[in-house]
């Protein structure tokens, strides 16, 4: 039989420092796409989960859709869309260019073994919205670089309590 072990994450910030972020993530292993929603949701963090670039894209228009006729809003749907560089049918590169043509300040990060190659793809988009962790790297450091980010992405009004973005630090998370 297998032994199953139950996830820790240890050194990341109390979850009363955030609000709980709305992440899109493309990742076409499965296990490594799980391992990221087990982590995410832990942290009360609401993650949809595409299997490869064309299914991400499917549900980031879906969504941006929805926001422009029912909302009115042409912010992005998602908080944060993490992908992975080397997915089947469409590469995170493609699928971040798509993406960012529809919703240029929509925050991407990539999870990827092919950093350098994935900049060079991109020079031409806005840098300050495409971030880099590169694989390997723990649950636990994922968790505080999205986190961190979006701490430090976003000020508390004091008087109602109401969340702003503001501008985003690509240094935060690279």
């Amino acid at each position: 039989m297998f032994e199953t072990k139950k996830l820790v994450l240890k050194h990341v910030f109390p979850l009363e420092t955030f609000m709980p972020l709305d992440i899109l993530i493309a990742e076409d292993n499965e296990f490594t796409a799980k391992q990221y929603k087990i982590a995410l949701e832990k942290r009360n963090h609401k993650v949809t989960m595409a299997k490869d670039g064309v299914e991400c894209i499917d549900y980031y228009l879906n969504e941006a859709k929805y926001d422009e006729l029912f909302r009115k809003s042409r912010a992005p749907p998602f908080d944060l869309v993490l992908l992975d560089h080397d997915m089947p049918r469409k590469t995170g590169a493609d699928t971040a260019r798509e993406i960012l043509e529809y919703r240029p300040n929509q925050r991407l990060i990539f999870l990827s073994a092919y950093g350098q190659g994935i900049m060079q793809k991109l020079q031409d988009l806005k840098d300050e919205t495409i971030q880099i962790i590169q694989k390997p790297f723990s649950l636990t450091f994922l968790i505080k670089k999205i986190e961190g980010a979006s701490i430090k992405n976003r000020i508390i009004n004091a008087q109602d309590g109401n969340v702003m973005t503001a501008t985003q630090d690509s240094a935060a998370i690279r």
